[in-house]
């Protein structure tokens, strides 16, 4: 009996306690909205800070903003039983997102989006990386050691008494239904995130985010574009085209038409470097000339060059890679942002399978990771035989942050062989990737002998110090594998181009551009070299972009067999530059004609507008 009256006593006392622990923790959950509200508001350019200022806060915007780091907080309480460690962990994610955000805003100009979220797949190769951004010292190891620390003390956190059982099984599944419906796009999020009430507009998602807000740009613009459109390409407007020039596919179908080209059957060896954040910088205002690239200017003289139109700003390598090799603009591709992520699960048409059919061995080379940007599988879907990534390059090779330009050549050129079929060698450059705003190891004196713009502060000086020393190598290294190049006895073509503008934003800002434009309009130079002639200034091309640079490989190489570039190149000479050239605003039909290349499925409309061009000029003819 007393031993009954004890548990009741217990039993009596616990009830308050409970009580009293529940409404705490709802408590402590208003709170933390407030927090979340006060952490997206001083963050997120949309939302106004202070909140008492001259303009008043639009509480709906910022509750949109910060609305699914609410869900996951509930989620975590009900996986967990702990809302204090749940609010920590939902604080670290927003913050996170945030921080993420303006290092993106401030490196390359663009707002987080979805596919930025494929990094977290291969964390572990991206972590490198991303590292560097974070700069030197112990502050962030020390910052980091502490919030290891006290999340792993959270864990002792008493559990919430509320939230167990049907109550526990309840919130879970209605987080998970609201989670995966504002994933999904379902009506009443559709609703709640009204993308004409926000003012969304897919095709400028900078703006879009500066109206809407980071989270809910994020929201609006996975909703719109970031699930994967299936291509549905208009047979009848690509017909139209080929049609329309089918006598200039005519000739370059024929063998020995270019002037450019060598004589069919030659099969030079080729290589291709992509420069990383190669870009000329006597377009930057006040700029010296006669004093960047002397190689790369050297050898311009020998060869034929001039500037490419890329997608991509500051960052983003992939994506004019993914051009060069396929001849494949990104925007056949609706709402694809990383193509090695998002298009990568089947058989890439491009140059390296063009090449791979006339017998030719296909190597690419690149001193990082090989999970990084999902290489490992979209090479293997482009075709290449073969694919050296950084674990075959010593740590001794870095230079500053990254593997030395020097090394990439030195592998080059041990990949070439004297005999033996022809050989295809795609090498992707590493050490003049960013940040720029700090490099160790860089030597002092060859930093300060630099010449610089005049009009920049002590920072902008730094980051483009920086960048200049790391150019040089570039240049340097560009001139000794040309020279190397140039004493093979077997023929060799040399292809070289820059990836990208640097992320040089404090740059861009002080001085700006000769030409008066923003930093993203802003091409990189590229450079055809032939180690069996001088190309003269007759097949001296125009400036071009990089889904078009690899027809005019193919064609300098005397490299037939594949219509689609054939038809490429036509259409250079035959339609104006202005619709080739754009990134944003290609016609339809060229649209139309590479999303059947992709699909496999443009052979047959080649094959029709031959024919029938032929009927019309068989009939024009007739007697």
């Amino acid at each position: 009996m007393a031993t009954l009256l004890a548990m009741e006593s217990m039993t009596a006392s616990a009830l308050p306690s409970s009580a009293r622990q529940n409404r705490l923790s709802l408590v402590w959950l208003g709170v933390l909205v407030l927090a979340f509200m006060v952490v997206a508001s001083w963050f997120d350019p949309a939302l106004v800070w202070p909140w008492f200022g001259a303009e008043a806060p639009s509480w709906e915007l910022a509750a949109l903003n910060i609305l699914p780091f609410v869900l996951v907080v509930l989620l975590l309480c009900a996986l967990t039983r702990r809302v204090i460690l749940s609010s920590w962990l939902g604080l670290l994610l927003i913050v996170g997102s945030y921080a993420a955000n303006a290092a993106k805003l401030e490196q390359l100009e663009m707002p987080l989006l979805p596919g930025d979220f494929h990094f977290l797949s291969d964390l572990g190769s991206a972590l490198p990386l991303f590292s560097h951004y974070m700069g030197a010292g112990i502050a962030p190891i020390l910052i980091s050691v502490g919030v290891l620390a006290l999340t792993i003390a959270l864990f002792r956190e008493k559990a919430w008494p509320a939230m167990r059982g049907w109550t526990r099984v309840s919130v879970a599944v209605a987080t998970i239904a609201l989670g995966v419906g504002l994933i999904s796009g379902w009506a009443p999020w559709r609703s709640i995130y009204s993308a004409s009430r926000l003012h969304f507009e897919p095709w400028s998602v900078v703006d879009s985010a500066g109206r809407a807000g980071v989270v809910s740009n994020l929201v609006l613009y996975n909703w719109e574009l970031a699930k994967r459109q299936e291509l549905r390409p208009d047979r009848r407007a690509a017909g139209n085209l080929l049609r329309a020039h089918a006598e200039s596919l005519r000739l370059r179908l024929a063998p020995n038409s270019s002037a450019l080209g060598m004589p069919e059957g030659t099969q030079p060896d080729i290589v291709i470097v992509q420069s990383e954040s190669l870009f000329d910088p006597v377009r930057l205002s006040g700029a010296p000339a006669d004093t960047y690239l002397p190689n790369f200017h050297r050898l311009a003289r020998q060869g034929i060059s001039g500037n490419m139109t890329v997608p991509t700003f500051a960052g983003g390598t992939i994506r004019t890679e993914f051009e060069v090799l396929t001849g494949l603009a990104l925007e056949f591709f609706p709402g694809v942002q990383y193509p090695y992520f998002e298009i990568a699960e089947q058989p890439i048409p491009g140059i390296v399978r063009t090449l791979s059919r006339q017998g030719y061995e296909t190597t690419a080379i690149h001193p990082n990771s090989g999970v990084f940007w999902n290489r490992n599988q979209a090479f293997k879907q482009i075709g290449f035989d073969k694919f050296i990534d950084g674990k075959a390059f010593p740590k001794e090779t870095i230079v500053g942050l990254f593997t030395g330009d020097a090394a990439l050549t030195d592998s080059i050129l041990s990949e070439l062989d004297d005999d033996g079929p022809p050989q295809m060698i795609f090498a992707i450059s590493m050490e003049n990737h960013g940040p720029f705003d700090w490099r160790p190891g860089l030597d002092a004196k060859r930093l300060s002998d630099l010449k610089l713009p005049p009009g920049l502060d002590e920072g902008g000086e730094y980051w483009l110090r920086n960048y200049l020393y790391l150019l040089e190598d570039a240049d340097h290294e560009l001139g000794r594998l040309a020279d190397a190049l140039q004493q093979r006895k077997r023929r060799t073509l040399l292809l070289f181009y820059g990836d990208h503008l640097p992320a040089l934003p404090p740059v861009y800002h002080q001085i700006g551009f000769v030409d008066g434009k923003g930093p993203k309009t802003q091409p990189v130079p590229w450079l055809l070299l032939d180690n069996g002639r001088r190309l003269s200034s007759s097949t001296t091309q125009p400036d071009t972009t990089s889904w078009l640079l690899p027809s005019i490989l193919l064609e300098a190489a005397g490299i037939s067999g594949d219509r689609y570039f054939a038809t490429l190149s036509a259409l250079r000479d035959s339609l104006p530059a202005n619709a080739m050239d754009s990134p944003t605003s290609l016609p339809s039909e060229l649209r139309a004609m590479g999303q059947l290349r992709f699909r496999g499925e443009l052979e047959p409309v080649i094959d029709n507008a031959l024919d029938a061009a032929a009927g019309v000029r068989d009939t024009a003819i007739a007697p």
